[in-house]
Order: structure tokens, then C-alpha cells, then sequence
């Protein structure tokens, strides 16, 4: 009876191709390994025998395992997962041998505080001109607001937008969104996958008209921490963006502004819900400040900010399963004697400090 414990993060997609009247498929893959621990719970008899019998019986064997550090928190999607898995194999002489495996939620926490900056005001004003053949009217202008740039799961973004639309054409719609965009970097490409986790939508504006957000909020439902640390093939970023939809023929306006989603919440505002969070003492080593976004917020993602200077220490808090779901966990090897999880979705902190609205959906760009 052999025990085995294993961490890794996979990326894996494929894509049609088609040369001439060819059509055939290109995979794309990447992998990390953190671990791979194997423990012998039970082995062959000493006396020489290649057998050892167990009588009919339950049977326990206890067991301790020390996680390594810097390691990523779990992670589960359709073509890229972060897992840790317990695994048994029983070997049976002249018969299959019976697997079971068992996935574990590892949680590495993101401390708003340890990043510069999140308490401060984020802004972002842009505009589009509208072309139709050869004529161009005036742009639309876009300004966005948010009074700060850290939250965590439970919590409401608040923000204030206003859209000016001063060309002749009606815009048919306004959105804001809280998205989820997550990259995937095979070996020879990356994927750009994004969730629409939630929004708010507004009706028509006629040319020469104005709209506006007003302290209006957006829900943060489960969602795995920012950036997705320690990982170097999957990286997440999270934004708000106000998107203005013209009618008819052409492309509209999105103004993205990149937050922050971590495990722990600020300090600020940890305190006007009644949250006491431990202090810290100062950073052994100057802390980097966030790394930018790439330009724009669609295109691949800059580095991973680092934060092991300060050990992570969390609030008392409630986990809960993950928004994005539950995915199989089917893997090369199983058979019909492996047992235990066919579907796995992770859990990380919730902070129930608001009431969920959701409006959940999902849309990819390659890249």
C-alpha cells in the first residue's frame, strides 16, 4: 500500500489548424512541479514472501505531511489547474490494483497590506472616435473612479462612471463588469481566457447624450487571489470596466481599471466591520511595488508580485467553494478502480460583508 502526495500546476489546450485541404490539431502545454512525496504504508513480508495478506478488516494508517512554502494557492479551470493530491495505491497480486485519490485546497494568502498603494483612489479617463467609411464624428469620452484599489471576496467595488457620447450615432448599451482574465502560458503560446463574474447594465444613449454611474457597486463573489502566486504558467489579474456599446457597425469603448482581490482584507477597512487584524512588524527586505498591467488589459500579464517578507496570517474568516466551479479531475492513468474526487472545486476565504449579486458568464481571447 503505497501513499502518495503530489502539487503541480498544468496548462493543456488544443487548436484546429488547416493547410490546403488539411485540417489537423496543434496541443499546447506547460507544467510546474512543487512536490512529489511517497510514503510506503504497508510492504512485502520479511520473511521473503512477495506477499503480504491483510484479513478482511478496516484498516488505518495515520500519516503527517509538511506543505513546502511558496507554493501557489489551488486553482481549477478547463485548461489549466493547480492541484494537490493524495493518492493510494493498494497492489493486489493476480488482480487490478484499486486507486483512490483525494484533492486538497491549498491556500498561499495575499496580504492587501503588504502591497503600496491599494488604499489610494484609481482613475481612469479614455475616448474612441467612431468611423464610418470616410467620416469620423466626435469621440465618446469615458471617465471612471474607484476610491480604492484592494478588496477581498464579499466585498462591493464601489464606483462612479460618467459617459459622454459626443458623436451623432446612439450608443445602444453601457456595461460595468467586474472581470476575471487569466492567462495561460504554454510553452509556445499564451491563452487569454476571461470570466464576467458580474455587471451592471444600463440602456441607450442617444448622440450628444451623457450617462453615469453613481456609487454604484459590483459584487466580488469566491475567487482565487490576484496573480496567482508562485505559479509561473497561470497568472490572474482582476478589473473593472465600463465598456459603451454603439449601435450598428463598429467597435465599442472599454476602459479597464485593474483591483486587487486578495485573502486579506486592508486594514482600513477590515476595522468598520468590526475585523481586528494583527499588526506587523516591518518588512526584513523593501517590498517591490505592484507590477503594472500589461497594455492593455487584454495582453500578457507583467510579473508576479513577491510578498514573503511578510508571513501571511488570516483573520478569522469563512471558506467557501469557488464561483468559477467544480472540474473533473480525471487524469491519464485513471481506471474504472479509481476511486474518490471526480469533480474538485477549491475553496477560499469569503467575507460575507455584503449581499451577492451574481450574473455569471465567460468569453476567451487568444493571445
Amino acid at each position: 500500500i503505497v501513499l502518495k502526495f503530489v502539487g503541480w500546476a498544468n496548462v493543456h489546450w488544443s487548436e484546429r489548424r488547416k493547410s490546403g485541404n488539411r485540417s489537423y490539431s496543434v496541443a499546447y502545454h506547460n507544467r510546474e512541479d512543487y512536490f512529489n512525496f511517497n510514503n510506503i504504508l504497508l510492504s512485502k513480508d520479511t520473511s521473503g514472501s512477495d506477499e503480504t495478506v491483510l484479513s478482511p478488516n478496516s484498516y488505518t494508517y495515520p500519516f503527517s505531511v509538511t506543505l513546502p512554502y511558496n507554493i501557489p494557492s489551488s486553482y481549477e479551470a478547463y485548461i489549466g489547474q493547480v492541484r494537490y493530491i493524495f493518492s493510494v495505491n493498494v497492489d493486489r497480486p493476480w488482480a487490478f490494483n484499486i486507486n483512490a485519490k483525494h484533492l486538497i485546497t491549498v491556500m498561499d494568502p495575499l496580504d492587501l497590506n503588504t502591497i503600496p498603494n491599494l488604499e489610494s483612489r484609481a482613475e481612469k479617463t479614455d475616448q474612441k472616435v467612431l468611423c464610418c467609411w470616410c467620416c469620423a464624428s466626435d469621440p465618446i469620452c469615458v471617465h471612471v473612479r474607484l476610491e480604492r484599489q484592494g478588496y477581498v471576496p464579499g466585498e462591493e467595488i464601489p464606483f462612479w462612471a460618467e459617459i459622454n457620447n459626443q458623436s451623432n450615432r446612439t450608443m445602444s448599451c453601457t456595461q460595468a463588469r467586474f472581470l476575471m482574465s487569466v492567462s495561460y502560458h504554454a510553452t509556445a503560446k499564451t491563452r487569454i481566457v476571461q470570466n464576467h463574474l458580474t455587471q451592471i447594465k444600463h440602456g441607450e444613449i442617444e448622440g450628444g447624450g451623457t450617462d453615469a454611474y453613481v456609487n454604484e457597486k459590483l459584487h466580488i463573489p469566491v475567487v482565487p487571489p490576484s496573480f496567482l502566486k508562485n505559479c509561473r504558467i497561470i497568472d490572474i489579474r482582476y478589473y473593472v470596466v465600463i465598456i459603451v456599446d454603439p449601435s450598428g457597425l463598429g467597435f465599442g469603448l472599454h476602459v479597464p481599471v485593474e483591483v486587487v482581490i486578495g485573502s486579506i482584507p486592508l486594514r482600513s477597512v477590515a476595522q468598520q466591520h468590526g475585523l481586528a487584524l494583527p499588526h506587523r512588524q516591518a518588512p526584513i527586505a523593501p517590498i517591490a511595488n505592484l507590477p503594472p498591467p500589461p497594455p492593455p488589459y487584454l495582453g500578457a500579464p507583467a510579473g508576479l508580485y513577491n510578498d514573503t517578507a511578510y508571513p501571511p496570517a488570516l483573520p478569522q474568516t469563512t471558506f467557501a467553494q469557488s464561483a468559477l466551479g467544480a472540474h473533473s479531475t480525471a487524469e491519464a492513468g485513471d481506471t474504472e478502480h479509481t476511486y474518490g474526487n471526480t469533480n474538485f472545486a477549491p475553496v477560499y476565504t469569503y467575507y460575507n460583508w455584503s449581499n451577492p449579486r451574481n450574473n455569471n458568464t465567460q468569453f476567451e481571447i487568444e493571445g
